[in-house]
This record gives C-alpha cells, structure tokens and sequence, in this order.
C-alpha cells in the first residue's frame, strides 16, 4: 500500500474559493440585471400632472378621423397620446393650449423617446367642425394631430369617460353660438390606457417636462 503523502496540499480551500466566488457572481448577475431591468423611479410629487399608477381603461367607442377612417379606443394604442377636447370656432381657450400641446410634443420628441408622441383633437361641436375644417384646424398646431368627430351621442361616450363637460350656449337658429367645455388634457400610454391628466394652464415646457419623467419610467430606461 503506497503512503499518503502528507506535504501535497489540500485542494480544498481552492475548491471552497471557487464555490464563493461563483455564489457572489451569481449574486452580482441578480443585482444588475434587476437594477437595470427595473423601471426608472417616478418622482410623482414632482409632476404636474396627475400621474395614474397602471393607467386606467378607456371606455369602448367609436369616431371618425379627419381622413374619414374610423378612430376606435385600439388605435389609441402604440403610442403616447395627447387627447384634448374642444372646438374649431373656439376664441381662445383651444388655440391657445393646441399652441402649447403641439410646442411640447416637440420638445418631449428632442427627449429622444423611441416612442411616437402625437395629438389627437375630439371636436364638442360636430355640427361645425367638418372632417375638412378639422384637418386644417390641427395639423397648424403639429403634423401629428388627428382630428376626431362623429354623432354627438358617439363623442358623449367619450367626453364621459374623461369626465369632460360641455354645454352649448345660444338659440338653435344662432350660427354663432358657443360651447363651453372642460380643458384638461389626457395622456393615453402605448397600451391605449389613461396614463395622466393636465389640468389648464397648459405650459408647454411644463408638460413636456411631465412627459419626459414619465416616458422615461414607462419606458424603463
């Protein structure tokens, strides 16, 4: 029988070394690939808006864009979406905040979101704004806007589910009449979900600020 040779070192403080370092590296992999998977952190006290946690469903509907295609609650999806309610013969309230909202697209779009970022108008007074006059109306503020109209009971569906308001002041007979109607603005998310609402006044490097945080968190960078 050949004798043990007791100067041959044990090979077990190696074989326990490579065990913890293989533990640790299994340890750090988990750290980083949940610090960086994890989404951006959202500083919601800092928004000027208010930010909804998981978005909230948008109620099924139905209108008409202002290239006469149908406009439904699913092409709200694959973007971010401003939505703002309003009409085209509207002194001063609507052109003032489409100025604003089409001034922070293209700010929030120099953020280098990946995502599309565009604008989407839903007349309050479809008797006037005709698909053509729509057209016209939004795409001076910002080529992405899209202009939407359709049987007021079709709007209505919307107007309550974002809980906007409007009333029409005037006799029947008057061409002139007026419309007041509530002008906050939605954000839809690119699963077609209310993500936040802006309350007027609307400031364009307000609001491109909010988008910017809130992209960003969505987006998980």
């Amino acid at each position: 029988m050949r004798a043990m040779n007791t100067n041959t070192p044990s090979r077990f403080p190696q074989i326990l070394a490579l065990a913890l370092g293989g533990v640790l590296a299994l340890g750090l992999g988990l750290w980083a690939a949940t610090s960086l998977m994890a989404p951006a952190h959202l500083d919601t006290d800092a928004l000027h808006g208010t930010y909804l946690p998981g978005g909230r469903d948008v109620t099924e509907f139905q209108l008409v864009d202002h290239d006469g295609e149908t406009f439904t609650q699913e092409r709200l999806a694959g973007g971010w979406t401003l939505l703002f309610f309003g009409f085209t013969n509207c002194p001063d309230i609507c052109p003032m905040t489409m100025l604003e909202l089409g001034q922070a697209l293209s700010l929030a779009r120099d953020n280098g979101s990946s995502t599309p970022l565009r604008g989407v108008f839903v007349t309050v007074d479809p008797a006037r704004d005709t698909q053509e006059r729509l057209q016209q109306y939004v795409t001076a503020f910002d080529d992405s806007f899209l202009g939407l109209t359709g049987p007021l009971e079709n709007i209505d569906v919307l107007t309550r589910d974002m809980g906007i308001v409007h009333v029409r002041h005037g006799e029947p007979e008057d061409e002139d009449y007026m419309v007041d109607h509530g002008s906050a603005v939605m954000l839809i998310n690119p699963e077609g979900r209310l993500q936040a609402v802006f309350q007027a006044p609307h400031r364009a490097a307000v609001m491109a600020e909010d988008l910017r945080a809130i992209i960003t968190h969505h987006e998980g960078r």
